[in-house]
């Protein structure tokens, strides 16, 4: 049971990594765009721009809990990396109960009222021709607070059993 639950939350993580990289392709094509467009036509749109904000801030919002997965996230590790492993995992277990679990409870609730307040006001950009809708974007702060804790659970999980096994 808990074996496909970790299955299920290592797939979510994985599929959020894999948009997540999607996106930066996207984002280098939108943002190609709009410099052609700008320069050498000195034609702008603002939707465009609007639109490259949004893929940036997906392509970072849903890579972050893939990052956090593969341990790839940048650290100060002056002292850390000549750890061993064990004392590595306890120092990260350490961390993810008294700063991550209380920081993912805040951006979640906090995530959440954003996009809320958002849809029920029906929110659109401020600038002219901007983009409608822009509670979707917000709502995926939320969904990072989601996938965060979905992380710090699958990796306390797997700390405590292998734990268990040795």
């Amino acid at each position: 049971m808990i074996n496909k639950i970790l299955n299920a939350l290592d797939t979510l993580i994985e599929v959020s990594g894999k948009v997540s990289s999607y996106l930066i392709i996207l984002l280098i094509a939108l943002v190609s765009i709009s410099v052609f467009l700008r320069y050498l036509f000195s034609v702008g749109f603002v939707w465009l721009q609007d639109l490259y904000i949004w893929v940036h801030s997906l392509f970072i919002l849903l890579g972050i809990g893939y990052t956090l997965k593969k341990d790839e996230h940048v650290r100060i590790d002056i002292l850390y990396r000549g750890l061993s492993k064990k004392i590595k995992k306890n120092i990260n277990v350490i961390g993810y109960l008294l700063f991550c679990i209380p920081f993912t409870y805040c951006l979640t609730s906090s995530g959440f009222e954003y996009f809320l307040r958002s849809y029920l006001l029906s929110e659109n950009s401020k600038e002219t021709g901007g983009l409608p809708n822009i509670y979707i974007l917000k709502f995926f702060i939320f969904f990072l607070g989601l996938i965060f804790i979905l992380e710090i659970f699958r990796f306390l999980i797997t700390s405590l059993k292998k734990d268990g096994n040795n």
